[in-house]
């Protein structure tokens, strides 16, 4: 018996120093590396991290992880071998953790003091193992993990990355003094490489993304879905590749800054011309397969308020424009003006609802006078309010018309008569415009 005993507790000795052997006292060690940060219908959200471990887990297992960013538990969805910008590589030396999408932690937020929106200052990440649980790298048991970084917002990754950035400067409009707003391209080298001349896109921000960094135009307000392939799939070239070039420009403040304060129609913009020089630099000199004749331009709000400007200034040059919730007040429009208006291609977007931008002053009024000065070719998408798809029966604030554009969900308009107003969330209208069931197919068929 004595000996059986001696037996059991030598072979229970063995088993636990070959237990202590294969686990760890210290922590894996895991090196933050990046962040992805995708857009959404009002919102950003940080969804991937990008790690880079000292050496891989035997299994990858979501469970097992806790993950904290922007002091937001976030859950994690899955984890896979990358490469160090997040693409899948079976045999890749880091790893990705994908995070369930969460508008908490947000790496964008509103500053109320300048009135735009920015990156936060620190993005902070921790990575840990869930309680209870371990991993094991090569056949070692660890019941602990070292991942953390006080900020991953230097370096962030994001759908943006594809777009060239640049800047144009020029003479302010009022002003003594050069101006210098900030662009961003969208070039495939699909259209670049066609031999066909190809559209362009142009899009003008709206107040909170002022300043000298585009991507807060693309991702502040889901910018970034005019090159995805919703979008793009409505532009067509005979005998070319499908798509359109896309040009995003930002001003330092707002498009609406003059000599004098906010214009809404009043005073120019001190952006005026340094906006419309940076076009014609970029379709003459930096991007000359553009079409001439195929250039759209539009945007929201402050952005809207500057397509009106334009095509005012410029009666004629743009093939088509599609203001979205505009703020240049109608009081400020004079009737020679409207003749000129009345000659242009135009779609307005707005929501009924808008408390920032009253449709009543602005767009309802200057398409009523349209109306009654016969323009053939403009149209008006008047939503009662704002609902969401990311979100399915999201509401926004009424001024987020934008959303719908972004959504690829314009697909109707107002009657063409003063006073038929009836707005409906079932594409904002009744009315097929010269045909078209959607505002980019309109767009891709005006012509200069």
């Amino acid at each position: 018996m004595k000996r059986i005993i001696a037996s059991i507790i030598a072979i229970t000795s063995a088993t636990l120093i070959a237990v202590a052997a294969n686990t760890s006292s210290e922590p894996l060690k895991m090196t933050p590396k990046r962040i992805r940060i995708d857009t959404y219908e009002a919102s950003v959200s940080a969804n991937l991290i990008i790690v880079q471990p000292e050496a891989m887990p035997d299994v990858l297992d979501p469970s097992v992880y806790t993950v904290e960013a922007n002091g937001a538990e976030r859950k994690v969805t899955g984890i896979y071998r990358c490469d160090e910008r997040g693409e899948f590589n079976a045999a890749g030396q880091y790893l990705a953790f994908g995070l369930e999408f969460s508008r908490r932690g947000s790496p964008m937020v509103y500053d109320g003091k300048t009135g735009f929106n920015n990156w936060v200052k620190a993005f902070p990440v921790s990575i840990s193992l869930a309680k209870g649980k371990s991993i094991k790298v090569g056949g070692v048991k660890y019941s602990a993990i070292d991942c953390a970084s006080d900020n991953m917002i230097p370096g962030f990754i994001s759908e943006s990355d594809i777009m060239t950035r640049g800047t144009y400067t020029g003479p302010s409009t009022g002003l003594a003094q050069d101006e210098t707003i900030a662009t961003a391209a969208y070039e495939p080298w699909e259209l670049l490489s066609d031999g066909k001349k190809n559209p362009l896109i142009i899009w003008l921000h709206g107040m909170g993304e002022g300043g000298t960094d585009p991507r807060i135009v693309l991702m502040g307000n889901e910018t970034i879905s005019l090159i995805r392939d919703g979008i793009q799939s409505h532009f067509t070239t005979d005998g070319g590749a499908d798509g359109a070039y896309v040009l995003v420009l930002q001003s330092p403040t707002m498009w609406m800054d003059s000599m004098k304060g906010m214009s809404m129609g009043d005073v120019p913009s001190r952006y005026s011309d340094v906006l419309f020089n940076a076009i014609l630099d970029y379709v003459t000199a930096k991007n000359p397969d553009v079409d001439p004749s195929r250039i759209y331009v539009g945007g929201c709000s402050n952005g809207g308020y500057m397509t009106m400007n334009l095509l005012l200034r410029h009666p004629k040059f743009f093939a088509a424009a599609y203001p979205v919730c505009e703020a240049y007040s109608d009081s400020n429009i004079s009737d020679a003006e409207i003749g000129y208006l009345a000659n242009e291609n135009i779609w307005f977007v707005q929501a009924f609802n808008d408390t920032t931008v009253k449709p009543q002053d602005f767009g309802m009024a200057t398409y009523d006078r349209l109306m009654e000065k016969g323009a053939k070719n403009v149209w008006y998408s008047m939503f009662e309010d704002v609902t969401g798809s990311d979100i399915p029966g999201a509401k926004y604030m009424g001024h987020f018309s934008w959303v719908y554009v972004f959504n690829d969900e314009v697909t109707a308009s107002q009657e063409q008569k003063a006073g038929a107003w009836a707005p409906s969330n079932n594409g904002g209208g009744s009315i097929a415009p010269q045909g078209h069931a959607n505002l980019f197919d309109w767009m891709n068929a005006q012509r200069r």
